[in-house]
C-alpha cells in the first residue's frame, strides 16, 4: 500500500473544481492521479475561508456517491466535508485501495480547507479495515473512525495505543456481528475510546439515524480530547435523539433495549450535561435487562459455537471431502429449522436470522467463486444449492446454479434455474449476456425468451 506517502501538507496547488455546497458532487478526478476519483459533498454553509471537518468515505464496491449519501444529512447539520472514494474495494486482491486511499487524501487536502484536529475516516465492510489502517498510517493525524460491518484489518489489529477513537456498527442480520461486538469488547480492555450500536439490517450501510449518532458521537469525544470546543448544542441535539429512542423502546415493550440506550446515554455525556434522567432510568431496568443480556450472551455463545461447526462443513466442500450430498449439507446445516425461527424480531429469531446470514456468503460467494475458478464446478453447485435453501426469494442464488449448472452441461437445469432468477427479480441484462459460464447454453431454445424478459438498457 502507499500509505507511507500520506502526510498532512501537500504542496501541489490544484484547480478547485465546480461544486455546488449542499449537493455531491461525483466524480472529482483526483489530480495526481487521473484514475482515482472520489463523491464530494461540501455543506450549504462552505466557504473557503475557514477550515471544515472531514469524513473520508470508504466504500467496498466503488460506490463513491451512495458511501456519501449516508453521512450527507448529519454533514449538513454538523458542517462536515464528505470526500468518498469511487476506487476502494473489497475482496479483490487486485483492487487499487491504497492508491485510492493516497490520491485521494492529496487532493482533497489540496483542494480543500481541512481542519487538521477534526479528520475522521469510515469504511463498510472491507473499506472498514482500510479505513482503520489509513488510521494506524497517519499516526494521530486521523481522530475517529466509523467501523461499519468489520473492524481492523488482520494484519493491524487493535492494540494497546490505537491513535483514534472507533465507533462500530453492524447490523442485525449482519454476519460479521460478532466480530464488532468482539472489537468492542477487546477495545474496551485496551482502553480505547469506543461504541457499539447494531441496526436493524444485515451486512450494509446503516441508515441515516446511526450515521448522525455515529458523527455526533465523533464530535462528543473530540470535545472530550479538546480537539473542539464546547458545544451545548450538539449535547442538546444528541440527548434529544438518543433519550427519544429510549423513550420508544420501552413503550413499546423493549426494556432491556431501551436499558442500553439510556444507559449509554448516561455514559456519553457524563460532566457535559445533567445526565440524571438517563442514570434513574438505566437504574429502574437495570436487574431485569442485565438477566436479560446474561440470557442473550448464552445465545451468542451457543450461535458462534454453532457457526464455527457449519463453516467446518462448508469447508468440507471447498477440500473435496466427503459426497455432495445437498439435502443432507443442508439437514446437516439446519436451514429448514432455522428459517422457521427467523421469522419475527425476538432475539431467538434474530439469532436464527444471523445463524443463516453466516451461511449465506460462505455458500453464495466466497467458497463457490474458488470452485468455479480451479473447475470443480459440481463442488460450486451443491455451494449454490445451500445459498439457494437459505435464500429461496433471492435471484442470485439461482443466477448462480445456473452458472454452475450450465457449465457441467445440464442445459435444462441452467435454463430453468435462469426462469428462477427472473422470477425473483433478477434485472442485470449485461450480465445475463456476458457472463461466459452461460456461454454454452445462450443458443439453447428458450435462452432467448428468458433474455426478452430483461428490459433493455
Amino acid at each position: 500500500m502507499l500509505f507511507a506517502s500520506l502526510v498532512l501538507a501537500v504542496a501541489a496547488e490544484v484547480a478547485a473544481p465546480v461544486v455546488k455546497p449542499g449537493e455531491i458532487t461525483d466524480p472529482i478526478v483526483c489530480a495526481t492521479n487521473p484514475k482515482m476519483s472520489y463523491a464530494l459533498y461540501l455543506p450549504k454553509a462552505y466557504t473557503p475561508g475557514r477550515a471544515w471537518p472531514i469524513l473520508f468515505v470508504f466504500d467496498p464496491r466503488r460506490r463513491g456517491a451512495m458511501g456519501a449519501e449516508v453521512y450527507r444529512e448529519i454533514a449538513e447539520k454538523r458542517g462536515y466535508i464528505i470526500a468518498s472514494s469511487n476506487n476502494t474495494e473489497s475482496d479483490n486482491p487486485k483492487a487499487p485501495n491504497g492508491e485510492a486511499i493516497d490520491a485521494l487524501w492529496k487532493d482533497a487536502l489540496s483542494r480543500l480547507p481541512v481542519d487538521p484536529k477534526r479528520i475522521y475516516a469510515t469504511g463498510y465492510s472491507g473499506g472498514a479495515r482500510l479505513a482503520c489502517t489509513m488510521g494506524y498510517a497517519l499516526k494521530g493525524g486521523l481522530a475517529g473512525v466509523i467501523a461499519v460491518g468489520a473492524g481492523f484489518a488482520p494484519d493491524r489489529p487493535p492494540v494497546k495505543g490505537v491513535p483514534f477513537v472507533v465507533f462500530g456498527t453492524a447490523g442485525i442480520r449482519d454476519f460479521n456481528y460478532f466480530e464488532l461486538k468482539s472489537l468492542d469488547a477487546t477495545l474496551e480492555k485496551l482502553g480505547v475510546p469506543h461504541r457499539f450500536e447494531s441496526f436493524d439490517g444485515g451486512h450494509e450501510w446503516p441508515g441515516e439515524a446511526v450515521a448522525a449518532q455515529a458523527l455526533e458521537w465523533m464530535d462528543l469525544q473530540g470535545v472530550r480530547s479538546g480537539r473542539i470546543p464546547a458545544d451545548p448544542a450538539l449535547y442538546a441535539s444528541y440527548w434529544d435523539r438518543e433519550s427519544a429512542e429510549a423513550r420508544a423502546l420501552e413503550a413499546s415493550g423493549h426494556p432491556t433495549e431501551a436499558y442500553n440506550v439510556w444507559n449509554t446515554l448516561a455514559v456519553d455525556l457524563k460532566s457535559l450535561r445533567d445526565v440524571g434522567e438517563a442514570s434513574a432510568a438505566a437504574e429502574r431496568l437495570r436487574v431485569a435487562a442485565e438477566a436479560e443480556l446474561k440470557r442473550r450472551e448464552k445465545i451468542d455463545k451457543r450461535d458462534q459455537a454453532i457457526n464455527q461447526k457449519n463453516r467446518d462443513i462448508l469447508e468440507t466442500i471447498r477440500a473435496g471431502e466427503g459426497p455432495l450430498v445437498l439435502s443432507r449439507l443442508v439437514a446437516e446445516l439446519g436451514i429448514e429449522g432455522l428459517r422457521k425461527e427467523a421469522v419475527g424480531d425476538s432475539y431467538e429469531a434474530q439469532s436464527a436470522q444471523r445463524r443463516l446470514a453466516e451461511i449465506s456468503p460462505l455458500a453464495n460467494s466466497y467458497i463457490p467463486k474458488e470452485l468455479m475458478e480451479r473447475g470443480d464446478y459440481r463442488g460450486a453447485l451443491t455451494c449454490y444449492g445451500i445459498a439457494a435453501a437459505v435464500r429461496p426469494e433471492a435471484p442470485y442464488p439461482q443466477f448462480n446454479l445456473a452458472r454452475a449448472h450450465a457449465r457441467i452441461g445440464s442445459k435444462k437445469d441452467a435454463l430453468a434455474a435462469l426462469g428462477r432468477a427472473l422470477d425473483n427479480g433478477f434485472d442485470d441484462r449485461e450480465r445475463f449476456e456476458t457472463d461466459p459460464d452461460l456461454a454454452p447454453i445462450r443458443q439453447e431454445p428458450g435462452y432467448a425468451a428468458l433474455l426478452a424478459r430483461l428490459p433493455k438498457s
